[in-house]
């Protein structure tokens, strides 16, 4: 990630990766990124990598 540790809403991240500029529904932002998990987590279920900022997002960038 450009910004380690950033919280990207999910909103944000329709916009951004999918190009849709209104409230759509966001789970597909939540099956993405458990695809996402599953390649690049040694264990998807304890992220380290792509973690869930609970009511906000996701934050990229691996734990310190």
């Amino acid at each position: 990630a450009e910004k380690p540790q950033q919280v990207f809403s999910r909103e944000m991240l329709l916009e951004q990766v999918w190009g849709y500029h209104y409230k759509a529904d966001t789970r597909l932002v939540n099956v993405h990124v458990q695809r996402l998990r599953a390649k690049i987590e040694a264990d998807p279920d304890n992220p380290r990598i792509v973690t869930t900022v609970r009511g906000v997002g996701y934050r990229a960038g691996a734990v310190a």
